[in-house]
């Protein structure tokens, strides 16, 4: 039942409001400026150079945080019918980036590359690949349920939370039905009445849709091993190698594949494709083509352009999160906020702080030892520290006189002297 005022609309959205659906609000951990730091360090951890230490310790930070976030978007799969859990969108956001960022990290990261870092890069990176798929089909493939119709009580006031109803007689009648959905991780209370045309709005939507193909592919290669800087994904080689490659030249094509790839950016798409297309003609050699090409295809171009990807990516769901009206639990001057800012900024001082002593420690031993070669040196004798100086001097600069040997002339030279 719904009391509904044609003349007075008492509302945060500034005009009449017909439809609403329940959604809970996006948690401070997806705030905007948990977001922004984010997205710092994953930048930094791909653009940074010589200060390993340092980006070790950015990024540790970024895959803390990516990796509860996909743990998190697992647990929501059922979280968008009934009422829309909005930490959906903010997983969203944080994941896709992640996953674009992890071929970056891979890929372009000369300084991770050559560190055990790389390893734990890889779990992170199957981690995020697998969430996403939840992602999408929690996203994309799961409708919102049908609106209601907007209650409103005698004043006009509109019925956004569910302790108006206890708070505000006019509200006794009229309610929701969706207030009385409850949901895993959330409280009954946190629930939040907004108008469709937000949920419903085709515009950001549209610009979210743009990057959900490279994405998700992104996700496959970080499923699939793609470990190697420039190269195709470990689970194509090894596609390619068991079904068209004959089994006595395998170890040469894996050689070959390495050795381009080595020699060149992006030579190893190039041999493999080469292999691919010398290959004897068969129906299985057709099936298996329009599966490899294509993937090695989307592989180079995800490659090449995964950075600006990344950054289109981060512009287009900022302008969904932030222009699309979205409620959140927690302004952006709440501790929920930027407290993740200052605890990796007191992180990144404590690094430093360290960093600073071990320098200090190593220049002081270096001072200690100069000291004690000085005192060595001041308690030589000058007679004995000439004398070594002289000995020192002949040996590096003075030529070693001749020799003279004997011969017979001179053994009947001194037979004819008179005695």
């Amino acid at each position: 039942m719904s009391g509904y005022s044609e003349t007075v609309y008492n509302n945060s959205y500034g005009g009449p409001v017909t439809e609403i659906n329940c959604v809970y609000p996006i948690s401070g951990t997806y705030g905007l400026l948990p977001r922004l730091l984010y997205y710092v360090t994953l930048i930094f951890a791909i653009f940074g150079r010589r200060t390993e230490w340092l980006i070790i310790g950015a990024l540790v930070s970024a895959l803390t945080y990516a990796g509860t976030t996909a743990i998190h978007l697992m647990a929501l799969v059922s979280s968008k019918s009934g009422v829309f859990d909005l930490d959906i969108m903010g997983a969203w956001a944080v994941l896709s980036t992640g996953a674009l960022a992890y071929i970056g990290i891979i890929h372009w990261s000369s300084t991770l590359r050559a560190t055990r870092a790389r390893v734990v890069m890889i779990c992170w990176g199957c981690l995020v690949g697998t969430s996403l798929i939840f992602g999408r089909s929690e996203l994309f493939d799961t409708p919102i349920n049908p609106p209601e119709p907007a209650c409103y009580s005698s004043k006009g006031m509109l019925l956004e939370y569910p302790s108006q109803k206890w708070m505000n007689p006019d509200f006794a009648n009229c309610t929701y039905q969706c207030f009385n959905i409850s949901k895993p991780m959330r409280q009954s209370s946190e629930i939040m009445a907004i108008p469709h045309r937000i949920l419903d709005n085709s515009q950001y939507r549209t610009l979210t849709y743009v990057l959900v193909g490279p994405i998700q592919f992104a996700a496959y290669a970080a499923l699939s091993m793609d470990a190697q800087e420039h190269t195709p994904s470990h689970m194509c080689t090894r596609l390619v190698m068991s079904y068209l490659i004959h089994p006595g030249h395998r170890e040469q094509f894996a050689k070959t594949v390495y050795k381009a790839s080595m020699e060149q950016w992006y030579g190893g798409y190039f041999a493999l494709l080469g292999y691919v297309r010398r290959s004897k003609w068969s129906w299985r050699k057709l099936a298996l083509s329009s599966f490899v090409i294509p993937w090695m295809l989307l592989g180079l171009v995800i490659d090449v352009l995964c950075l600006p990807l990344m950054v289109c990516n981060i512009v287009f769901n900022e302008l969904t999160l932030l222009q699309g009206g979205l409620p959140t639990n927690e302004a952006n001057m709440a501790i929920g906020q930027w407290g993740a800012i200052v605890n990796s900024v007191l992180v990144l001082i404590a690094a430093c702080i360290t960093k600073g002593m071990e320098i200090w420690d190593r220049r002081k031993k270096a001072k200690q030892l100069d000291s004690v070669v000085e005192a060595v040196v001041a308690v030589i004798p000058e007679d004995v520290e000439s004398g070594m100086a002289e000995e020192v001097q002949e040996v590096g600069v003075v030529k070693p006189k001749l020799a003279h040997v004997q011969t017979l002339q001179d053994m009947e030279d001194v037979m004819k002297r008179p005695k």
